[in-house]
């Protein structure tokens, strides 16, 4: 093999390798800052959600969006303890059933675990 062949073939393979890392697709995802929900009119506290904790559980953006929640805060209509109740919003994953990473999930509707999401 010439020295002009073997080294065109260097560039490419050193190319295609830095194209590779530097593919949006592998970029880590930066999670959105964490939300809070006021106090609503029964409601034991504010409800402050992490997208970083619900990450690190092991959960991906495609979990939840775009089949429980809209991608955009507020589209998808005010989250209650009635619909969460019925399997709905933060209840179709926090149902005491759906593991994630091997463990399974919180049950939302658990009076024990009321102080997991509501803060006072």
């Amino acid at each position: 093999m010439s020295y002009t062949r073997s080294g065109t073939l260097a560039l490419t393979i050193a190319f295609a390798i830095a194209l590779t890392a530097t593919s949006p697709g592998l970029a880590q995802v930066k999670a959105p800052p964490d939300m809070s929900f006021d106090k609503g009119k029964d409601s034991p506290g504010t409800v402050t959600f992490s997208h970083e904790k619900h990450i690190a559980a092991g959960n991906k953006c495609t979990s939840c969006h775009v089949k429980i929640f809209k991608m955009k805060k507020g589209t998808s209509g005010p989250i209650s303890m009635e619909k969460i109740k019925v399997g709905e919003q933060c209840g179709a994953c926090h149902n005491g059933k759906t593991a994630v990473e091997g463990k399974t999930v919180f049950l939302a509707t658990d009076a024990a675990n009321c102080e997991k999401c509501h803060k006072k």
